[in-house]
């Protein structure tokens, strides 16, 4: 194989189709390393792949458009935090500066959450910056002229404010070599990286502002194929209610789901407050309507809010009052009063549940 070839080959590689991860790798082909009884297992492995693909692109893209509403609207989210509007109308009205979005690993998993953080999570180009050992392979991220698209870890952590881990396990500790003591101290760190506890991670890099999603799957999904597709493209996935319904992490009944992390919405509801407290000056009821607004698509929900009454100076009063910064890693206490309220309120699960896949239905690409 001559030179060209061989680049041809690898771009290929590390350019998957918009669905599909496994194509093109020929080690893990079914019907070659396969052919014989083994084949069920392997398609099931696949069928899970694909649903938990899906379901890391949805939620990370999710997230930024809900952190970059706060961040492009600012104070202004006191006057109607319950008004609905499209976040990129918003943008294109306002302009706002968004927060810079950082991915340190930009190979098959990160590349697509790099093209749909673009299309679905309210980022403009100039606001991405992308870390990758093969960043020249990387040619449609360039041409759609992203801020940064070079190999340099520490780079990213010290201009960005989100920033994505999307390394293999055995990269992590040249990552954290590349990054301990460059990371400010307001970065919100969200990991995609198997087999890294947040809390290790927090350890490693003496930071605590992370964000570590860690889904269960249903096991429905073994037993009935019809669930969830073998190989649909991301984009149809995320224009179909039904799909989306089976991928949000709360429902109004809990065997809709095919997955489930009890831990992730909560560590959402305080990370928005934390960017709430770091980018405006609201009080602690306008922080609450806001995340209330946010995620379920209601300012008014009193159950969260009484939740808030009594703080720590046990005012029956939070108008005056502003929220501390949370530590992201140690929320048990605080992510139980999120959990339990999920967990007892199934209408404020559909309202999750609701607002979530709107995001994803109601509104067309952009940034493309």
């Amino acid at each position: 194989m001559d030179l060209s070839q061989s680049s041809t080959t690898l771009k290929a590689l590390f350019d998957p189709t918009m669905g599909n991860l496994t194509a093109g790798l020929e080690s893990v082909q079914l019907d070659k390393i396969c052919p014989g009884g083994f084949t069920n297992l392997f398609t099931q492995l696949r069928r899970r792949s694909n649903l938990l693909t899906a379901t890391h692109i949805a939620y990370a893209c999710y997230f930024v458009a809900l952190a970059n509403r706060i961040k492009r609207t600012g104070d202004k989210l006191k006057e109607t935090p319950g008004k609905k509007r499209s976040h990129r109308l918003m943008a294109e009205l306002h302009r706002e500066m968004g927060f810079k979005i950082g991915l340190i690993g930009v190979g098959r998993i990160g590349h697509l959450l790099a093209k749909f953080l673009l299309q679905y999570g309210d980022v403009y180009p100039n606001e991405l910056y992308l870390s990758s050992r093969q960043a020249d392979l990387l040619t449609d991220m360039i041409d759609s002229g992203v801020a940064f698209c070079k190999f340099n870890n520490a780079y990213i952590v010290e201009q960005c404010d989100i920033v994505f881990l999307c390394v293999a396990p055995h990269h992590v500790r040249y990552v954290i070599d590349d990054i301990r003591d460059r990371i400010k101290s307001h970065v919100l760190i969200y990991t995609l990286v198997l087999g890294y506890p947040a809390l290790k991670l927090a350890s490693l890099l003496q930071h605590t502002h992370f964000i570590k999603p860690s889904y269960q799957l249903n096991l429905r999904l073994d037993d009935d194929e019809s669930l969830w597709p073998l190989a649909n493209d991301m984009e149809t996935i995320f224009g179909n209610d039904t799909l989306m319904k089976r991928i949000s992490v709360e429902n109004e009944d809990q065997n809709d789901s095919l997955v489930r992390d009890d831990d992730f919405i909560p560590s959402l509801f305080y990370a928005l407050l934390n960017i709430l407290k770091q980018n405006t000056t609201l009080n602690r009821l306008e922080s609450l309507r806001v995340v209330s607004a946010s995620l379920f698509n209601n300012p008014d929900l009193d159950l969260i809010i009484d939740e808030f009454k009594q703080p720590e100076t046990k005012k029956t009063t939070i108008t005056n009052e502003y929220f501390s910064e949370y530590d992201l890693v140690h929320l048990q206490k605080e992510a139980f009063i999120i959990r339990n309220l999920l967990d007892n309120n199934s209408n404020l699960r559909q309202l999750f549940s609701d607002t979530f896949i709107s995001h994803y239905t109601q509104i067309k690409p952009n940034h493309s």
